[in-house]
């Protein structure tokens, strides 16, 4: 095999690992922004539930509301911390 060859095949791979990285920090940012979302609309519900308030749906959905912002807070975090691993 040629070194010119061998260059291309490289360049190749190189530029399909450069994709996938670009793939996978955009993931990434699509998720962070769904979890703070995810956060901020179910916020009042969370405050209120901290607080030992009376149910703030109508449909009796706030414990779902409030498990679906604690997972998020947490994910939230979890990946802020992954991050500051890296750096």
């Amino acid at each position: 095999m040629s070194n010119k060859h061998e260059i291309k095949l490289l360049d190749n791979e190189i530029n399909d690992l450069r994709n996938q990285v670009f793939y996978l920090n955009g993931l990434l940012d699509k998720i962070t922004e769904w979890l703070e979302e995810e956060i901020e609309m179910n916020q009042d519900v969370a405050d209120a539930k901290d607080d030992k308030e009376d149910y703030v749906t109508s449909d009796g959905t706030d414990d779902i509301i409030y498990g679906r912002h604690e997972c998020a807070t947490s994910l939230l975090e979890q990946i802020k911390k992954w991050e500051s691993e890296d750096e």
